[in-house]
């Protein structure tokens, strides 16, 4: 019996940098939970700009997240 792999949920790390009181550019994260898998990436960035356009600071950076079942 082949062993396999099947995505089960995702989630989107989405990182936003901001400059503090002092001027220092910082970072923060925000997590999106039970996103379907297998989502082009095209339409990733598309749903990511526009949610961008929500916050005050830039979303710097995208991390998708896959968590998978592995079967015998």
């Amino acid at each position: 019996m082949a062993a396999e792999r099947k995505a089960i949920s995702g989630k989107l790390k989405l990182v936003i940098s901001y400059n503090d009181e002092n001027d220092n550019l910082c970072e923060k994260s925000v997590q999106m939970r039970n996103l379907v898998t297998g989502v082009e990436p095209a339409n990733v960035i598309t749903a990511v700009n526009a949610i961008g356009t929500l916050y005050e600071d830039p979303i710097t950076g995208i991390h998708e997240i896959v968590e998978n079942e592995i079967t015998a």
